[in-house]
């Protein structure tokens, strides 16, 4: 037998909320709320999408490498040059290409935790060494704490922050991180905004010129509801752009992708309404929780981490009515995750979740 590379045969593989809605046959009434995608696919997509498939070589050809038409469009989108903007078939995608550039064996990386963990796998598989900087409830992002243990260590290669972050909800202000990178120029500072556009915080994407150790990474797959179809893209300088160039794949940045992408942009009145929807019902069920002693923490993002009394059998009692949520037990106490949709959607869970009120 061959055995796979060292730091491949001793990882453990990232621990995934099981994926049997795909095979639940529950046609209708199945609400899938554990991944903070969008729970359903929007109607528009539908319509542009079988017109796509029409077009000459969409399925046929290789994708356009470089994404032109679709970067050309998140340069307007974002306000910052298109020679900035990478895209790839999914921001995970961004985030894994990132660590294969820039760590070796020898380097460790930072994640400040409790945060998205598939990027430990990403790490790990490069021969680096994580090492996380835990926040305790209420997750406050502490700067000096955070600025501390950084200057203790040897220069961490990579510095991983999602903003808004998953699974708690806060935002880190933008002056934090421009600070800290400005502290640490050694140090890339990742900072991963999949959910931003649920946020009223701002972007860092305007920091990659006067910072150029920042790296934005963002995604379609939340607010434009585009997770089947994965597409993500990173902006950085011009050095980071160069050393990801080297390695980036492009044809697997599929031309359905691309177009489905530029059409929200094209679109994006529709994409604003979506978001608006969310955030209303988002402030709904958090007025829930607060009424009914449930402890939540403020998020900003499609989702709200709270507290109960089982949530092993909260899920389970769900999921049984075929609505899915995330157990985050194992990874905050007490806790559980659910993705926030729209009005319809927030008030039968929350009507649900009052009658169990017993597992709350």
């Amino acid at each position: 037998m061959v055995n796979p590379a060292k730091f491949i045969h001793s990882l453990q593989p990232y621990s995934i909320t099981p994926q049997d809605v795909w095979s639940s046959g529950n046609d209708g009434e199945l609400l899938k709320l554990d991944w903070n995608e969008a729970p359903f696919d929007f109607d528009f997509y539908k319509h542009e999408a079988a017109r796509i498939v029409k077009e000459r070589g969409v399925l046929a050809w290789y994708p356009d490498y470089l994404s032109i038409e679709l970067a050309d469009k998140l340069s307007d989108y974002l306000n910052i040059g298109d020679a900035n903007i990478l895209t790839f078939p999914g921001s995970d995608v961004c985030l894994e290409t990132l660590c294969r550039a820039y760590l070796d064996r020898e380097d460790t990386a930072f994640a400040i935790c409790p945060t998205y963990e598939n990027f430990f796998i990403y790490v790990a598989q490069c021969g680096a060494t994580l090492e996380k900087i835990n926040l305790q409830p209420p997750f406050i992002f502490d700067i000096e704490l955070i600025d501390e243990k950084i200057s203790s260590a040897l220069s961490p290669k990579i510095v991983y922050i999602v903003s808004p972050n998953n699974p708690c909800g806060y935002y880190v202000k933008k002056d934090s991180i421009s600070y800290l990178a400005q502290r640490h120029p050694k140090t890339l500072f990742i900072v991963d905004e999949a959910y931003i556009e649920f946020s009223d915080s701002q972007s860092c994407v305007n920091l990659i010129f006067d910072v150029p150790n920042i790296v934005v990474a963002r995604t379609f797959s939340k607010a434009f509801g585009l997770a089947g179809v994965r597409i993500g893209y990173l902006c950085a300088s011009l050095p980071v752009i160069g050393a990801i160039n080297k390695i980036r794949n492009g044809k697997n940045v599929s031309m359905i992708a691309q177009k489905l992408a530029l059409y929200a942009l094209n679109n994006i009145s529709k994409i604003d309404s979506w978001v608006s929807d969310v955030k209303l019902a988002r402030e709904a069920f958090e007025s829930w929780c607060f009424d009914n002693k449930i402890k939540y923490y403020p998020s900003h993002g499609n989702f709200v981490l709270f507290h109960c009394r089982k949530p092993n059998e909260l899920c389970s009692e769900l999921k049984a009515r075929g609505i899915y949520i995330r157990n985050r037990n194992s990874l905050i106490e007490g806790c559980v995750r659910i993705t926030i949709g729209n009005w319809q959607q927030t008030w039968k869970v929350i009507n649900l979740l009052s009658s169990l009120s017993y597992l709350l």
